[in-house]
């Protein structure tokens, strides 16, 4: 009678059954679903926007290459501006039909108070936007220009005059691409501040 011996390939493949079918059962038990005001809080503040009638911020933009373009700012998204005179970047607290609040720390007081703003005191708007590619290369860029130009002069004591094209090209591109991701749009008449709702 031959004697019954396990392999230990056939061992580890039990294991992993074993395994692999308790995993499962833990990940099959119910879970609470969500309701979908919840899912469209987990969106973002577009997406809250749609549960209640609100409004928010817009700025039209008609640029004399590329057209006309709306950004939107809801209550909650950072907004980067300059108005009297200084340059304020702060989550929007709340929109009105012609003003609009940011939350600023007090640092006497030691808590955050609203500073409303009228439309028309608003000078300049900072967007920030996230272009695949371009922004990643508006940091990137200006450094291998750096390094490029570093790398030349400890290599060879002095700065080659055939390196600085290759650099300015490399840091002059960077500035480019910097400033498509990350534009000032100067509020007059082309570029306007609105309010509008959701319904």
């Amino acid at each position: 009678m031959k004697s019954f011996k396990t392999h230990p390939f056939r061992i580890v493949l039990l294991l992993i059954n074993a395994s692999l079918c308790i995993l499962s059962a833990v990940i099959a038990q119910p879970r609470d679903t969500l309701t979908t005001e919840q899912l469209l809080q987990r969106k973002g503040t577009a997406y809250r926007a749609l549960i209640r009638h609100s409004r928010y911020l817009t700025l039209d933009v008609n640029h004399t290459i590329g057209g006309f373009r709306r950004y939107r700012f809801f209550e909650g998204d950072e907004i980067h501006f300059k108005a009297r005179g200084e340059t304020y970047r702060e989550s929007l607290y709340e929109v009105t039909d012609s003003t609009f609040s940011i939350l600023v720390a007090n640092e006497v007081m030691n808590r955050d108070e609203p500073v409303t703003f009228r439309l028309n005191e608003v000078q300049t708007i900072m967007l920030h936007r996230r272009i695949p590619f371009v922004t990643a290369a508006g940091t990137i860029f200006p450094l291998a220009g750096g390094v490029y130009l570093i790398a030349d002069l400890v290599n060879n004591g002095q700065i080659n005059a055939r390196v600085l094209p290759v650099t300015g090209a490399f840091i002059g591109s960077g500035l480019l691409f910097h400033w498509l991701s990350n534009p000032h749009i100067r509020i007059n008449k082309n570029h306007r501040l609105n309010v509008l709702r959701t319904y």
